[in-house]
Parts: C-alpha cells; sequence; structure tokens
C-alpha cells in the first residue's frame, strides 16, 4: 500500500522547479521513493499547423524520467490530448509537448543536460553516470551523441588542453564485403574529444586509434593546434 504525503502546491514547485509545469500532488512510495504528479501550465500549439488547442480530447497519464531531487523521484505528466481547431489541417488532435518534455521524449531536458555534464565536467564513465541517476547506459549516451551533433565552429575556440576519451557504442558486429564475400568484423567505438576547460565537446570521430584522432587535429587550422598545450604529470 502506496502511502500518500499531501504537499503544498506552492512550495512543492519552488522544490521541484520545473519550467512551465505545476505540482500537483506528491506520494512517498512504500520503498521511500517519492511521486510527484504535475501538469502543464502553457498553450500547446498543433505541430502540424500552429494553431494554439485549446480544447480537450483525452489525457493520459506519462511517467517521465527527472534530475533526483532530495533523492531519486518518479514524475508523472497529466498530459493532455488537445484539438486541432483548424478545418485546414490534416492533423485532428495532438498531445502537449514543451521545451522540458519534447515530443516523443520520455526524460527531461533538464536530466539529459545533467548526464551531459556528468560525463564531461566531471569525468565521470557513461555507466557510472547511468547508475547514478538512474538510467539506461543508452540514454546516457544518447545524449552525449545529441550535444555532439550540435557543435558550435570549433575552429573559432581557442582550447588549451584536449581530453580524449573513447566510448563502444554497442556490440561487435560482422559484415560480408559483397566485393570479397569475406566477412570483416567491425568494432563499434568511437572518440570523444573535448576542451578540458570548458567541457566543451569539439568533435567525435570513428574508431579508438590515432587515426581517426589524427586525421581529426589536422583539419584544424595551424594556430589551433598550435595553442593546444603539453599535459605533464
Amino acid at each position: 500500500m502506496n502511502e500518500l504525503t499531501l504537499v503544498y502546491p506552492d512550495a512543492a514547485t519552488t522544490i521541484f522547479n520545473l519550467h512551465d509545469y505545476r505540482v500537483m500532488g506528491a506520494e512517498t512510495l512504500s520503498f521511500g521513493q517519492r511521486r510527484i504528479h504535475i501538469e502543464s501550465t502553457i498553450e500547446s500549439g498543433c505541430p502540424g499547423c500552429g494553431v494554439i488547442g485549446t480544447r480537450r480530447h483525452s489525457g493520459r497519464q506519462q511517467r517521465v524520467k527527472d534530475i533526483p531531487i532530495a533523492g531519486p523521484v518518479e514524475v508523472v505528466w497529466a498530459k493532455r490530448r488537445l484539438f486541432c481547431d483548424e478545418s485546414s489541417c490534416t492533423r485532428k488532435t495532438f498531445s502537449e509537448a514543451t521545451l522540458e518534455v519534447p515530443a516523443r521524449a520520455r526524460c527531461t531536458s533538464r536530466l539529459r543536460n545533467a548526464l551531459v555534464r556528468a560525463v564531461i565536467d566531471s569525468g565521470r564513465a557513461v555507466t557510472e553516470t547511468a547508475t547514478a541517476h538512474g538510467v539506461s547506459w543508452w540514454l546516457v549516451q544518447k545524449a552525449l551523441t545529441a550535444a555532439a551533433t550540435k557543435l558550435p565552429n570549433i575552429d573559432l575556440l581557442r582550447p588549451r588542453m584536449l581530453g580524449i576519451d573513447e566510448h563502444r557504442f554497442r556490440s561487435v558486429r560482422f559484415f560480408k564485403d559483397p566485393e570479397t564475400s569475406l566477412w570483416k568484423r567491425i568494432e563499434p567505438w568511437m572518440t570523444t574529444i573535448v576542451d578540458l576547460d570548458t567541457g566543451q565537446i569539439l568533435g567525435v570521430v570513428d574508431g579508438r586509434d590515432h587515426t581517426g584522432v589524427g586525421a581529426w587535429l589536422i583539419k584544424r587550422p595551424l594556430e589551433w593546434r598550435l595553442g593546444v598545450q603539453e599535459r605533464r604529470h
């Protein structure tokens, strides 16, 4: 039997502090973990035409993973499905979405950001980060991959020291060469290059040896490469 704990909405919102959401209540489960019930506080537009939905079609309870708040929490979003009242739009209904929980997302954006910071800023392994946050290895790796695809113009940056780390992103695969009909072993490794001062991801290359990293470095401007200092232990 779950133990219900009453929470004042204003106080809970201050503690939980998830942008564009309001806390409706909270429960303390039998094993000590808390379950927080939330609802969106902003209007949602139809992804097809952009018209704001005002009429409720239906609703469902969606579980959303979020950062630990004084211990692990389970977040349940009372998510609405709305009618699209634009007659020329092919979509008749659509579900709510926010910047914190975009369409089809199952975790908050702040959790994704926390996972990336834990790996890059703190230098923690992907497996360790996943265990500490109570999420899967795949979610952490997916967050890192998404961060890597949003790189700035790295040639305009001036990093002093580089961090290089390798990651195995799936199991070993075998590929049959169509020309030779021979099977080749594919090692699913990639190497991430970061700025040690800021934690900014600078690049991701295939493989785990010097070949990919060397090819990446040689593409950087000479002034960029000369600015990188050698770190001595």
